[in-house]
């Protein structure tokens, strides 16, 4: 069958991510991406003139949709804490099953340049301490008005960032230990959506 002109671009930004993921930007080349997406290099390079315009690009897209989503749910003042979570869960599980790599290329590459965060959170118009001050202040609310046992509110994001994230970053090692296939990996992923939300939900509910 053959690729439509996006097809072949989102192609090219999903074999990128597989392949800085392995190897790290540095290391990567572009003929390797190129094979990873099973198209030539001529035709990688018709549409990416080369490693930085794709790795920016991954970025620039992949970031967005992670991060924006996220944090419109982090804005939003008129939903409980407990729908706050349940939405943060969903948009997570949902983004990464989309982008399973996803996960593990930005923790890769902001590990070695965590400025990164906050640059292409700027770009969008967002400061992630901001909001997750935010974030803190409405636990805190919650805890005061006594429907949420004690807890720091980074403490819960770590919480429910590390059970929605950590799968998908260990993906290969729980495949291989609990003898899954890609597509049970992926049914028990979207399993977790629930499960994930309300074990979250009820570990702080009184």
């Amino acid at each position: 069958m053959e690729l439509t002109e996006a097809s072949t671009e989102d192609r090219i930004l999903e074999a990128a991510m597989k392949v800085f993921t392995r190897k790290g930007f540095a290391a990567a080349r572009t003929e390797e991406i190129a094979k990873e997406a099973g198209i030539n290099r001529a035709l990688l390079h018709y549409y990416y003139r080369d490693k930085h315009t794709i790795f920016n690009l991954i970025f620039e897209t992949r970031f967005k949709e992670f991060f924006k989503g996220l944090f419109v749910i982090f804005e939003s003042d008129n939903i409980s804490l407990f729908e706050k979570i349940e939405r943060m869960v969903n948009h997570e599980i949902t983004t990464l099953i989309k982008h399973p790599h996803l996960a593990r290329f930005v923790i890769t590459e902001i590990a070695q340049q965590p400025e990164l965060l906050l640059e292409h959170g700027a770009k969008l118009g967002i400061n992630p301490r901001l909001l997750i001050s935010e974030f803190e202040k409405q636990v805190n609310a919650e805890i005061k008005l006594g429907t949420i046992r004690p807890i720091q509110g980074r403490q819960l994001l770590i919480n429910i960032m590390s059970l929605c994230i950590y799968p998908f970053v260990a993906s290969p090692v729980i495949q291989t230990m609990m003898s899954l296939q890609e597509k049970e990996f992926y049914e028990m992923t979207e399993q977790r959506k629930r499960l994930v939300s309300d074990f979250i939900i009820n570990s702080i509910k009184k």
